[in-house]
């Protein structure tokens, strides 16, 4: 797609006036440029993202619509402190980050606060660790249902559809094995980093009529790659079991995440064995039974 130089040019007029306007008021500290003026083509129907970031003694709203230029200006104002805590503890499916992560800082008072915001785009070896393993349970959430559908309900439709999501799994993986931030379209990313395994098991499903055997075809390869992967990325797990023996006590702290860290794959693979403990719910006198796992001999 070509972008229109015209319409290039206006928005950046928009974006300079803009900024213009608040480097000359003293509490403000910070001007972001987010979205697509940012880091992407724009269109007729694009509008500018801006982040003000004030001293805490702002009162007045935080978000305006605005027009600049003839441009609409989607414009939010965050205090120093509000957006000194979201930097330290945001993560990176946050809508914000995603954001931050392609933004262009156009301005900056504070020189604390640049550092605080840099800090955040570093992805460390822990930060890889718990993103593989997030994505991992995703994936293995959906190969299951998928799975479920195809070989047991023969419910191909049902089948299809959830492929899309456990190639959103991979893909996660993969762009933080190779210590990518994800972006929204995180399989198109991923594809650009292995483009052999999204051709795969992603793009027959889009560019191909899909049938029973494509199905049964991209879940066994789906079913052999993450069998292939799961020493590595339960490596921080394996490693607490081979100390411990079992989870009992093994906690590892992530991000919010609907899937969490799928244990019971261990299982499925032979490397855990399960085993039955007796607990007690809110102080009832009925007892319930937890499942624990515990490594085989063979692994340790």
């Amino acid at each position: 797609m070509m972008e229109n130089a015209a319409l290039r040019e206006r928005f950046e007029k928009a974006t300079h006036s803009m900024v213009e306007k608040f480097k000359e008021d003293k509490k403000c500290l910070a001007v972001f440029l987010l979205g697509s003026t940012s880091h992407d083509v724009i269109w007729e129907w694009s509008d500018l993202e801006i982040l003000i970031i004030y001293d805490d003694s702002y009162k007045g709203p935080s978000y305006y619509n605005l027009i600049e230029y003839d441009v609409g200006v989607a414009l939010t104002i965050m205090k120093r402190s509000a957006f000194k805590d979201y930097l330290t503890s945001t993560h990176v499916s946050d809508y914000w980050f995603c954001a931050l992560s392609k933004s262009t800082l156009l301005f900056a008072r504070d020189v604390t606060l640049k550092e605080y915001f840099e800090d955040i785009f570093y992805m460390g070896d822990r930060d890889v660790e718990i993103e593989m393993l997030l994505g991992f349970s995703q994936a293995v959430y959906y190969l299951n249902k998928a799975e479920k559908n195809f070989r047991i309900k023969r419910n191909s439709q049902n089948a299809a559809y959830f492929l899309f999501q456990l190639a959103e799994g991979i893909a996660w993986l993969e762009v933080a094995r190779h210590r990518v931030f994800p972006e929204r379209e995180i399989i198109a990313q991923a594809s650009t980093i292995k483009p052999k395994l999204f051709k795969k098991i992603y793009d027959p499903l889009l560019y191909e009529i899909i049938t029973d055997s494509m199905i049964d075809e991209i879940l066994t390869f789906c079913h052999a790659y993450l069998k292939e992967n799961t020493m590595e990325v339960y490596a921080p797990i394996i490693s607490y079991l081979k100390e411990h023996r079992t989870l009992k006590d093994f906690s590892m702290k992530t991000r919010p995440h609907g899937f969490g860290i799928n244990f019971e794959w261990l299982y499925r693979m032979g490397i855990v064995d399960r085993y039955v403990e007796t607990v007690k719910i809110n102080n009832k006198k009925e007892e319930f039974f937890e499942i624990g796992y515990r490594i085989k001999d063979q692994y340790r």
